[in-house]
């Protein structure tokens, strides 16, 4: 297998510029793609700074993608300075709770998508 990362997530939305607004804005991810498709959609992927993975933000009208919450986690060295940003960005974030593989919450999209904030403990550090 030559196999070397997960490109992209792809997360139905109901509006492009909301959601893309939301994972710039106020989670301090980069605007990757931002394009009109064939269909007459939208193709917008979003990733946080200098990740090889992103999250393309899918226009359920178009592509058919069934609607309906995903999960996906990700990581963070601070969890406590990164739970701050949001509530101050005006995100509704679960109070942290320690796991033995870290600390970790969750909060959601403006489309119900739900996101996991992990700060790994040494068990929980998945290398990249």
């Amino acid at each position: 297998m030559t196999i070397t990362h997960v490109q992209f997530l792809t997360l139905p939305v109901a509006d492009h510029a909301r959601a893309r607004d939301f994972y710039v804005g106020k989670l301090g991810f980069e605007a990757l793609v931002d394009r009109r498709t064939p269909e007459g959609g939208h193709f917008v992927m979003v990733a946080p700074k200098g990740a090889q993975t992103g999250v393309v933000l899918t226009d359920q009208r178009v592509t058919g993608v069934e609607p309906g919450p995903r999960h996906f986690q990700l990581q963070t060295s601070d969890l406590d300075t990164d739970v701050a940003a949001l509530r101050a960005a005006g995100v509704e974030v679960a109070d942290p709770e320690t796991r033995p593989w870290g600390r970790a919450t969750s909060f959601e999209d403006l489309d119900g998508h739900v996101l996991g904030l992990l700060e790994p403990s040494d068990f929980g550090n998945v290398p990249s």
